[in-house]
Protein backbone atom coordinates (compact mmCIF):
# COMPACT_ATOMS: atom_id res chain seq x y z
CA UNK A 1 0.00 0.00 0.00
CA UNK A 2 1.17 3.58 -0.61
CA UNK A 3 2.72 5.79 1.98
CA UNK A 4 0.29 7.88 4.00
CA UNK A 5 1.15 11.35 5.19
CA UNK A 6 -1.00 12.79 7.93
CA UNK A 7 -1.20 16.56 8.26
CA UNK A 8 -1.44 17.24 11.99
CA UNK A 9 0.57 15.41 14.66
CA UNK A 10 -1.67 15.78 17.68
CA UNK A 11 -4.36 13.72 19.40
CA UNK A 12 -6.59 13.42 16.36
CA UNK A 13 -3.58 12.56 14.21
CA UNK A 14 -2.65 9.73 16.58
CA UNK A 15 -6.14 8.23 16.33
CA UNK A 16 -6.08 8.54 12.55
CA UNK A 17 -2.65 6.87 12.38
CA UNK A 18 -4.01 3.89 14.30
CA UNK A 19 -6.96 3.60 11.91
CA UNK A 20 -4.59 3.89 8.94
CA UNK A 21 -2.44 1.08 10.32
CA UNK A 22 -5.54 -1.10 10.76
CA UNK A 23 -6.50 -0.28 7.15
CA UNK A 24 -3.17 -1.65 5.92
CA UNK A 25 -0.87 1.35 5.70
CA UNK A 26 2.64 0.35 6.70
CA UNK A 27 4.46 3.61 5.90
CA UNK A 28 2.95 6.48 7.86
CA UNK A 29 4.48 9.89 8.54
CA UNK A 30 3.30 13.30 9.71
CA UNK A 31 3.63 16.89 8.64
CA UNK A 32 3.05 19.44 11.39
CA UNK A 33 3.81 23.14 11.78
CA UNK A 34 5.26 22.61 15.26
CA UNK A 35 8.92 22.36 14.28
CA UNK A 36 9.84 20.95 17.70
CA UNK A 37 7.97 17.71 17.01
CA UNK A 38 10.11 14.86 15.73
CA UNK A 39 7.55 12.10 16.09
CA UNK A 40 3.98 11.35 17.05
CA UNK A 41 3.66 7.93 18.57
CA UNK A 42 5.85 5.56 16.55
CA UNK A 43 5.70 7.68 13.38
CA UNK A 44 8.10 10.45 12.31
CA UNK A 45 7.25 14.09 11.69
CA UNK A 46 9.01 14.76 8.39
CA UNK A 47 8.25 18.43 7.84
CA UNK A 48 5.64 21.16 8.05
CA UNK A 49 2.28 21.33 6.32
CA UNK A 50 3.62 23.19 3.27
CA UNK A 51 6.06 20.33 2.65
CA UNK A 52 3.20 18.25 1.24
CA UNK A 53 4.23 19.62 -2.16
CA UNK A 54 7.35 17.42 -2.11
CA UNK A 55 5.11 14.33 -2.04
CA UNK A 56 1.99 15.44 -3.96
CA UNK A 57 2.88 13.76 -7.26
CA UNK A 58 4.68 10.73 -5.82
CA UNK A 59 1.67 8.47 -5.31
CA UNK A 60 1.59 9.31 -1.60
CA UNK A 61 -1.84 9.39 0.03
CA UNK A 62 -2.80 12.23 2.37
CA UNK A 63 -5.20 12.64 5.25
CA UNK A 64 -5.68 16.01 6.96
CA UNK A 65 -6.04 15.36 10.70
CA UNK A 66 -6.68 18.96 11.74
CA UNK A 67 -9.67 19.59 14.00
CA UNK A 68 -10.57 23.04 12.65
CA UNK A 69 -12.89 22.35 9.69
CA UNK A 70 -12.08 25.50 7.73
CA UNK A 71 -8.33 24.97 8.10
CA UNK A 72 -8.74 21.29 7.18
CA UNK A 73 -10.72 22.21 4.05
CA UNK A 74 -8.12 24.80 3.00
CA UNK A 75 -5.25 22.32 3.34
CA UNK A 76 -7.16 19.59 1.51
CA UNK A 77 -7.89 21.92 -1.41
CA UNK A 78 -4.21 22.92 -1.62
CA UNK A 79 -3.15 19.26 -1.69
CA UNK A 80 -5.70 18.40 -4.37
CA UNK A 81 -4.66 21.41 -6.52
CA UNK A 82 -1.07 20.15 -6.33
CA UNK A 83 -2.14 16.71 -7.57
CA UNK A 84 -2.18 14.95 -4.20
CA UNK A 85 -4.70 12.29 -3.24
CA UNK A 86 -6.86 12.79 -0.14
CA UNK A 87 -8.09 9.47 1.24
CA UNK A 88 -10.93 8.49 3.54
CA UNK A 89 -10.13 6.18 6.40
CA UNK A 90 -12.80 4.01 8.01
CA UNK A 91 -12.02 1.93 11.07
CA UNK A 92 -12.37 -1.76 10.11
CA UNK A 93 -14.73 -2.35 13.05
CA UNK A 94 -16.99 0.61 12.30
CA UNK A 95 -20.68 -0.23 12.16
CA UNK A 96 -22.72 1.80 9.69
CA UNK A 97 -26.50 1.30 9.79
CA UNK A 98 -28.25 0.34 6.53
CA UNK A 99 -30.44 3.45 6.55
CA UNK A 100 -27.51 5.89 6.58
Amino acid sequence: MNQLILIGASGHGRVVADIARLCGYERIAYLDDNRKLQSCGPYPVIGTAVDFQRFADSGTDFFVAVGNASVRQKIQKEIERAGGTIVSLIHPNAVIPEDI
